[in-house]
């Protein structure tokens, strides 16, 4: 079922190829390849990621469908601690058997092999946090000090400083 990598399927083995409306389920726990992370949290290589996804063959090609599961470990973008966030993303991708003419961004069936882990890769670093938190929910707070007294007097004129400069200046 598998060959090369544990992300490629044998369509053929899996009785998909060239078979319009047959699917196969795939339910399958696969460790996870390299560079699964942007610069503050990330999945790292070789931990556990879950596969619950749906091959189905249409006359164009494989419809992948389904969900990838891990665990992302990284820092808190707030507190610089550790931090595990799970990571569920919903895959739906159209891999084809002929790529058309100026479309880059199709996943290509390539000798009855399919390659799950690019669309996973993509998947799975988009759906990462920019700026991770332990709790979302949580109102960020930060101190800065003591409140500064300002005088009332003050207050209501930008140029009340000035103001006392120039009476100042008459005085002496």
């Amino acid at each position: 079922m598998k060959d090369r990598s544990e992300f490629v399927y044998d369509l053929r083995s899996m009785g998909l190829l060239g078979h319009p409306g047959e699917w196969e389920r795939v339910n399958t726990t696969l460790s996870a390849p390299a560079d699964l992370k942007i610069e503050v949290i990330g999945v790292a290589e070789g931990s556990p990621l879950t596969l619950e996804l749906m091959f189905e063959s249409v006359s164009e090609g494989i419809y992948v469908s389904g969900t990838v599961s891990a665990t992302a470990r990284g820092e808190d973008a707030r507190t610089l601690e550790p931090i595990e966030l799970p990571i569920d993303v919903d895959i739906q991708e159209m891999y084809v058997y002929e790529q058309a003419e100026g479309d880059e961004d199709s996943y290509v069936i390539d000798r009855d092999q399919l390659d799950l882990e690019p669309a996973i890769r993509d998947a799975v670093v988009m759906a990462l946090p920019f700026n991770p938190s332990r709790d979302e929910s949580e109102e960020f707070s930060y101190t800065l000090g003591e409140d500064l007294e300002v005088d009332e007097d003050e207050s209501e004129s930008p140029f009340a400083s000035l103001k006392n400069l120039l009476e100042e200046k008459k005085e002496s």
